[in-house]
């Protein structure tokens, strides 16, 4: 839904600018109350916020309301760049590039992964059998 998508891309680029709730407010002649009802998907902004917000965080509307993602375009490039041999289907372009946007988006997760990119191959696989196990668990509940 593209005011979920809204919201949580306001917040993002807000973090990544390291402003605060204030500082955004101020520099959209705005009450923070309304940065915070945006982010919390409360309230959508308005066309003219929008584009301010577009031009703040220097990103098209596209791409702040969610309809196009960087990691699609970034995927295009690493496949030309190396030259792909591998048909990926566009169903598996969207999901890699979800998968993409998922991590960008939570550093903390990012730094994970990144940490167990760096474990041998067999501890690896064992983290990979405890978060199958996990997630199973988690779709119970």
């Amino acid at each position: 839904m593209i005011t979920t998508q809204l919201a949580t891309n306001i917040r993002y680029y807000r973090n990544k600018q390291q402003w605060t709730q204030q500082e955004l407010a101020d520099k959209l002649n705005i009450s923070r109350s309304v940065i915070a009802k945006w982010e919390n998907g409360d309230v959508t902004p308005d066309l003219l916020s929008t584009v301010k917000l577009s031009k703040l965080f220097e990103q098209t509307i596209d791409h702040l309301v969610g309809q196009k993602s960087h990691h699609d375009e970034q995927l295009s490039e690493y496949q030309q760049l190396y030259d792909a041999k591998v048909n990926l289907s566009v169903n598996s372009d969207k999901e890699l590039s979800s998968i993409i946007d998922y991590i960008y988006k939570h550093p903390l997760f990012r730094e994970q992964i990144e940490q167990m990119r760096k474990l041998p191959v067999k501890r690896q696989r064992a983290v990979h059998r405890m978060l199958k196990s996990i997630i199973s668990e988690a779709k119970r509940l």
